[in-house]
């Protein structure tokens, strides 16, 4: 693959970086991608899990004037919350119980290149008052340390979450998003991404015979309108998933429709709001019959927060692991999937 951020002319409208698409609704991110990449503008990036919004940023920094520096990430939904102000910014040794060492925060580390902040919308609203001063002052002061210290850093930020909708809630600093958002780009889901699953799905077993070093597996119209008819609730991470399995477990050299059969059948679920009534059911079937769609959705909705993370999503839902894995299996579900 090319570096990011550098398509050659026949490709400059199918990607960015690393990412791929012909829809309009690609061609409009890419537009505004390019537009802010040679810029130090704080990007927000916005989409739902798995649409690719670490690979936009790596393809952000690759295009800017900081491409040769470091590009370090941080995924704040995965780091406890008070691990992540030493994960940010660092602490000297013998600041706080256990720290036996000094540690370089993210922002140090990324002197001269990018940070990436993943899952912004996790942050505590303790740290967000700290993190504004970085970006403001563009110094930072390790835990137990008394001299701040300058850095030269472009931040690039991303969320699934609605982060206007939080600010408005109280759950955000409305300064701190109106400093990350210098440059908001959503990024579209891929089932409003019309005719790029055929794009992806080549790229992607391409991309997969290149590691293996191997021809690359073709794909049949069978299987191609079957995975064109999915919802994708896992984007374009998903579909990624369940090509690799399959381009694996198919014995030849295209793939059928039988070879996908980590993609669950796709089935409609009528919210609970307009489900039938069937009244010649017991109360406890008819409320079950009733419940299901609405659980199905519920369950989706956190695998695609929590990005298939099932640690994450049974302390979300506050369930034992082991039972949530019940569940999901009851509902067809693949944490998998989302991941």
């Amino acid at each position: 693959m090319d570096v990011p951020g550098g398509p050659e002319s026949g490709d400059a409208k199918q990607r960015f970086g690393e990412m791929w698409g012909a829809s309009p609704a690609m061609a409009e991110a890419f537009s505004l991608l390019e537009r802010v990449a040679p810029t130090d503008l704080g990007v927000l990036l916005l989409g739902e899990t798995g649409t690719g919004k670490e690979l936009a940023a790596r393809g952000l920094h690759g295009a800017s004037g900081r491409g040769e520096g470091p590009f370090v990430v941080v995924d704040c939904g995965a780091i406890q919350p008070n691990l992540i102000e030493s994960e940010l910014f660092g602490h000297e040794k013998a600041a706080f119980t256990g720290a036996d060492r000094l540690r370089v925060g993210a922002f140090e580390a990324a002197d001269g290149g990018t940070v990436f902040l993943d899952e912004i919308g996790e942050l505590p609203l303790s740290l967000q008052p700290k993190l504004l001063r970085v970006l403001e002052r563009r110094e930072v002061q390790r835990l137990g340390s008394s001299s701040p210290r300058t850095v030269d850093v472009r931040l690039v930020a991303a969320t699934h979450r609605d982060l206007a909708g939080m600010v408005r809630d109280g759950g955000f600093r409305e300064d701190l998003y109106f400093r990350l958002a210098e440059m908001e780009v959503r990024l579209p889901p891929l089932r409003d991404r019309a005719g790029d699953v055929a794009l992806l799905a080549e790229r992607i077993l391409a991309e997969l015979a290149e590691v293996q070093e191997d021809e690359p597996k073709g794909i049949s119209a069978e299987a191609l309108a079957r995975l064109e008819a999915h919802p994708w609730p896992g984007n374009v991470r998903q579909l990624r998933n369940v090509l690799r399995r399959a381009a694996v477990m198919a014995s030849g050299p295209t793939l059928g429709p039988e070879d996908l059969d980590a993609l669950p059948t796709v089935r409609a679920t009528p919210s609970a709001a307009h489900a039938d009534v069937d009244a010649s059911l017991p109360l406890k079937e008819a409320r079950d019959k009733w419940n299901a769609p609405l659980e199905r959705r519920y369950l989706e909705e956190v695998l695609q927060r929590h990005g298939g993370d099932l640690d994450a999503a049974a302390s979300h839902v506050e369930m034992h692991r082991k039972s949530l894995e019940r569940l999901l299996r009851r509902h067809d579900l693949k944490a998998s999937d989302y991941r």
